[in-house]
C-alpha cells in the first residue's frame, strides 16, 4: 500500500535530518562549517519566500534585518555582556521591530515602487552601520566571543564548532516547521489569495496591507534570525551585513528552486552554495557561476528545480 504524499513527506524529512544530525562525527571542521552556513542561508531564503513565494511581494530590502539580527547578537554581548539566549531572541524581535516600520510605508506601494522603497530602506541601514562606527565598528566589523548557550539541564558550548552546527540545525528546523504550520493554516491561505489576486482578496473582506504587513514582520524576524546565527557562526558583525546585495542571496537561492514551495529555497540555497564552493576557481569567480545558473535555469526550468521535478514527475505517472 503506497503512503499518502503527507507520509512521504515526514519521512523524508525524518531521514534528512538523521543524515545531518550524525555529519560532525564524520565531517571535518571546514565542512561542518561550510554546511552550517547553507543551513543559514536556507533559512534566509525560506524568510524571503514567505514574502514573494506565498504573498507576492518581491524585496530587496531583508538585508537590513539579516545584518539588524547580526546585530542583535554582536552589540549586547560586546557592549553589555549579554547572554547568548537573549541576544537570540533580540535578533528575532528587534529585526521584526524594524519590520513593522518598514512594512508600514512599503505595503502601501506595489510593483517596482514597492522593490524600490525595500532597497533604500536597506541602503539606509547600510550607511547607518558604515558611519556610526563607534557602535557598529562599521566596515571592520566587530569579533566577539560567545558564553555557552544555557537551556537549564544542559549547556551548548558555542565556541564548539559542532555544537554551533547542532543549534543552527535545530532552529533551522523549527523554522521551517513554523512556516510548514503557517503556509497551511487559514492565514496562510489569506497570503496566497492576496499573492493571487489582491483585488479580489479586499473584494471578499480582507485587509489586505494588514496582512501584507503581517507577512513582512513574520519574514522580518526569520530574515533576523538567520542573520544572528550567521554572526553567531563566525563570531562577527559587520555593515556589510546591511548590504542591499545580500537580499540578492534570498532571491537567487529562491528562485532557482522554485518560489512558493518552501523545499525550492533550501534546494537552490544547497545547489549554489555547492556550485560556488566547487566551481568558483575553475570559473574564476561566483558571479560566473551565478550568471550560469540563473540563464539555466530560465531556458531550462523557469518555475524552479521544484518545479521541474514535479512536472518530470507528472509526466512519469501520465505514462506509466
Amino acid at each position: 500500500m503506497l503512503l499518502k504524499a503527507g507520509s512521504r513527506s515526514i519521512l523524508v524529512l525524518i531521514a534528512v535530518l538523521i543524515v545531518l544530525a550524525i555529519v560532525p562525527f564524520f565531517a571535518g571542521l571546514f565542512y561542518q562549517t561550510f554546511l552550517t552556513e547553507i543551513l543559514i542561508w536556507a533559512l534566509f531564503a525560506l524568510s524571503f519566500d514567505l514574502l514573494f513565494g506565498y504573498t507576492g511581494m518581491l524585496s530587496f530590502g531583508q538585508a537590513l534585518f539579516f545584518g539588524l539580527g547580526g546585530y542583535a547578537i554582536s552589540i549586547p554581548i560586546i557592549r553589555l555582556g549579554a547572554g547568548t539566549g537573549t541576544c537570540l531572541i533580540l535578533s528575532i524581535l528587534i529585526p521584526m521591530l524594524f519590520a513593522w516600520f518598514v512594512g508600514y510605508f512599503s505595503v502601501k506601494l506595489s510593483g517596482i515602487h514597492f522593490v524600490i522603497i525595500t532597497i533604500i530602506f536597506a541602503l539606509i541601514g547600510n550607511t547607518l552601520g558604515d558611519t556610526w562606527t563607534s557602535l557598529t565598528g562599521g566596515d571592520d566589523g566587530m569579533a566577539f566571543t560567545v558564553s555557552p548557550l544555557n537551556l537549564g539541564i544542559f549547556q551548548i558550548d558555542l565556541m564548539n564548532i559542532s555544537s554551533s552546527y547542532w543549534l543552527v540545525l535545530g532552529i533551522v528546523t523549527l523554522s521551517y516547521l513554523f512556516l510548514v504550520r503557517l503556509v497551511e493554516s487559514p492565514l496562510g491561505k489569506i497570503f496566497i489569495s492576496i499573492r493571487e489576486n489582491e483585488e479580489r482578496a479586499e473584494l471578499i473582506g480582507y485587509n489586505t496591507r494588514r496582512y501584507k504587513l503581517l507577512s513582512f514582520i513574520i519574514a522580518g524576524g526569520l530574515s533576523g534570525l538567520s542573520g544572528g546565527l550567521y554572526s553567531l557562526t563566525l563570531k562577527y558583525s559587520s555593515a556589510d551585513f546591511l548590504h542591499w546585495s545580500i537580499s540578492g542571496h534570498g532571491v537567487l537561492y529562491t528562485i532557482v528552486g522554485g518560489t512558493g514551495t518552501l523545499s525550492g529555497p533550501i534546494l537552490g540555497t544547497v545547489i549554489i552554495r555547492l556550485l560556488e564552493h566547487h566551481l568558483t576557481e575553475f570559473l574564476k569567480g561566483t558571479d560566473l557561476v551565478v550568471g550560469i545558473v540563473l540563464v539555466a535555469m530560465v531556458l531550462l526550468a523557469p518555475q524552479g528545480l521544484v518545479g521541474l521535478i514535479k512536472s518530470v514527475g507528472r509526466k512519469e505517472s501520465k505514462h506509466a
